[in-house]
């Protein structure tokens, strides 16, 4: 009778598993869950495009300018050295002013020199035409004194040109850059010498 009893509950436990087996797949199941999306929005630009081309060789600069001295001189100021970033007008070096600053004023005497020359020339040949219309003197001291004058004339304009040539040499003793660039070659040092006589040296090599 036990034996018979556990055989009815061990069919009863199988239909019921059985059944509910067949429960889980009948029965409709709720329609699968879908994550929401996510997204972002933007709007719409045009812009450049960078790319970088790796290669090797050789940088050619566009131009190479040599930097010289129209005069000659001492070194006394160098503000600039190799592989340094110059700009258009930038002072380089300077060469030492003294004699040029000597020549200025020599020069400057000379002119006030022959201006008092021309001044005393003129004054002359105004009064000898006077004398000549009055027939105090000839017209060979009329004419010797309108040369002398012509003469002194020409010198205060000779002296003039030395005068601006002077400080033309002033002037160019401050040697600057004639172009934006960097300097790949220097030559000079503080303290050297620049000899102008029968070239013009070149100081620095200026590449843009």
């Amino acid at each position: 009778m036990k034996l018979l009893t556990k055989k009815r509950v061990a069919i009863a436990a199988g239909v019921i598993v059985v059944g509910g087996a067949a429960a889980f797949w009948l029965v409709p199941k709720g329609e699968p869950k879908i994550p929401p999306s996510r997204y972002r929005t933007a709007a719409v630009d045009t812009g450049a495009i960078n790319q970088t081309v790796t290669a090797t060789g050789t940088i050619n600069p566009v131009a190479l300018v040599n930097v010289g001295s129209q005069v000659s001189g001492t070194v006394v100021e160098l503000n600039a050295d190799f592989n340094d970033r110059v700009s258009k007008g930038q002072v380089l070096l300077k060469l030492d002013p003294t004699i040029f600053n000597a020549q200025i004023r020599q020069f400057e005497a000379s002119k006030a020199s022959a201006i008092a020359n021309l001044r005393l020339a003129e004054a002359n040949y105004g009064r000898n035409q006077q004398l000549v219309s009055q027939n105090f003197v000839s017209s060979t001291a009329l004419d010797q004194s309108r040369r002398e004058m012509d003469v002194a004339r020409a010198n205060v304009q000779l002296s003039q040109a030395q005068l601006d040539r002077a400080r033309a040499d002033l002037n160019n003793s401050v040697i600057r850059s004639p172009i934006d660039g960097v300097i790949i070659k220097r030559t000079i040092d503080l303290g050297q010498t620049v000899a102008a006589s029968f070239n013009t040296p070149n100081l620095f090599q200026i590449a843009r």
